[in-house]
């Protein structure tokens, strides 16, 4: 496997394991904590989980949070 084909697997990865992550820690919340759903807290929260993990992952690309949040897709292609 390449390089970058390694990178953009670990690029969904990351994704992956936040997405259900974020869901998981809400619905906990809302469990036992008497929390509600609330679905743009969960997002909110896996965008920055994802970003904080690839700032702190790649030594070679940086993008900030806020072009993450606008353009995710070219941040990504970053990666490649």
């Amino acid at each position: 496997m390449s390089q970058a084909s390694e990178s953009v697997n670990d690029v969904w990865s990351a994704i992956w394991v936040s997405i259900v992550s974020e869901i998981w820690k809400h619905r906990n919340s809302i469990i036992f904590n008497r929390g509600v759903i609330d679905v743009s807290e969960v997002f909110a929260s896996m965008q920055v989980k994802v970003w904080s993990w690839f700032v702190a992952k790649s030594n070679s690309v940086y993008f900030p949070y806020s072009s993450w949040v606008l353009n995710p897709l070219a941040c990504m292609r970053l990666f490649h």
